[in-house]
């Protein structure tokens, strides 16, 4: 498989070309990122300052005197209940991790996803790998495009994207009408290569749209030269929703998913990105080799086999979603208005305070910069944490 670098052989790969071989390929990505890249400033290193992310123990830590061991993490909406993982093998720890495994696992993913092909995935350690690595993987294209980021989302990809010296612009939007202003962005002549992100269902307001829509949405992208990149890292709980299972009758698509969320084992670092062949095949070749441990490999691998597992989590997540919003509900005066199944999102006037409070609690909820009337719950795990959490918002 030759990838982006024949030309000849896909759309998809004679739109998003790559250098014929590696060190022309390597010249002519650093040629155009010191061209473009926001990083460029006479001479300088411009800073791009990180955004805030759920999951900041040390911080909380550091600010409440609460030792890191002792904090319940309610920030991030990553399963509180993980996989059981049984024992591993000494020799995956030993060894580097082998090509047979890695397509063992990339089989087990293809099947969880529904899609026909193994290879139209390509693995990274993490989502967030992925997000840091495409942006200037499209960058060695040597174009001008435009990134439209469907917000307010998950701030990564602008980021990932700026870095990469692509413009990039936000647009705000509500459930409600984010359909209409993608079709707007994918349907505006000119713009040719632009790429449009989506995080759906979206972060922080688990807003949700359905795989005929998207599907129409791809469509257009396809039909105006423009490109498609939909973050599904909360999708697991909702999978008739996926549009996983139709990313290869489009050139013009790319589908991003997390392991660790869903399974509750986001220390394993595994993100999948789902595309058409030629393309899985030239970003792989990108991230390099062995980039999965051996162990997140055989994990991962068993993870998505267990069906019942999968069930019945499904089925408990929508329990305890319930319940906190009942907790919330009688002992706060704060309103949801959205999520997921793994997260929930909060508002009301006394959000800061609230979240301060349970921080003296050795609790750790997510606040927004932009949004200070907002908060973001994710589940708590055993019965044990759901007790503490009930006492804390008692003790308001």
């Amino acid at each position: 498989m030759q990838g982006l670098a024949d030309d000849t052989k896909s759309p998809a790969a004679a739109q998003v070309r790559l250098a014929p071989d590696p060190v022309t390929r390597y010249a002519d990505s650093i040629k155009f990122y010191r061209s473009v890249s926001p990083f460029r400033a006479k001479g300088t290193f411009m800073i791009l300052q990180s955004p805030s992310h759920g999951g900041a123990i040390d911080a909380a830590a550091e600010k409440y005197c609460i030792a890191a061991p002792d904090w319940l993490d309610l920030s991030t909406g990553i399963n509180a209940t993980a996989w059981p993982i049984a024992a591993i093998d000494a020799i995956h720890w030993q060894r580097l991790p082998l090509a047979s495994e890695l397509d063992a696992l990339k089989q087990a993913a293809a099947d969880y996803y529904g899609i026909s092909h193994p290879n139209q995935i390509a693995c990274a350690p993490g989502t967030q790998a992925l997000i840091q690595t495409i942006p200037f993987w499209f960058a060695d294209q040597d174009r001008t495009a435009t990134v439209h980021i469907i917000g307010p989302t998950y701030a990564e990809h602008a980021l990932g994207w700026k870095r990469a010296g692509f413009r990039t612009e936000t647009v705000t939007t509500t459930p409600e009408n984010r359909v209409s202003n993608m079709a707007d962005i994918l349907q505006s002549p000119g713009g040719r290569d632009d790429i449009v992100i989506l995080v759906n269902p979206n972060n922080p307001d688990g807003g949700l749209i359905d795989q005929t829509t998207l599907t129409e949405l791809a469509q257009m992208a396809t039909e105006h030269g423009k490109w498609l990149l939909i973050d599904e890292a909360f999708m697991d709980c909702s999978p008739e929703y996926s549009i996983c299972r139709q990313c290869h009758k489009f050139e013009h698509m790319i589908v991003l998913r997390s392991f660790g969320k869903f399974f509750g084992l986001a220390g394993l670092r595994l993100g999948c990105a789902v595309m058409p062949p030629e393309l899985a095949a030239d970003l792989t070749d990108r991230i390099g080799p062995w980039a999965i441990a051996g162990p997140a490999l055989t994990i991962a691998r068993a993870a998505f086999e267990d069906r019942v597992w999968q069930t019945d989590m499904r089925h408990q997540l929508s329990i305890d979603a319930n319940r906190l919003d009942n907790l919330i509900a009688s002992l706060t005066d704060l309103e949801r208005v959205g999520g997921t199944i793994l997260f929930r999102l909060y508002h009301g006037k006394n959000a800061a305070k609230l979240a301060h409070h349970l921080g003296t609690q050795g609790i750790l909820v997510r606040l927004f910069d932009d949004h200070a009337d907002r908060v973001r719950f994710g589940l708590p795990g055993s019965e044990k944490d759901w007790i503490r959490l009930e006492k804390a918002l008692a003790g308001l």
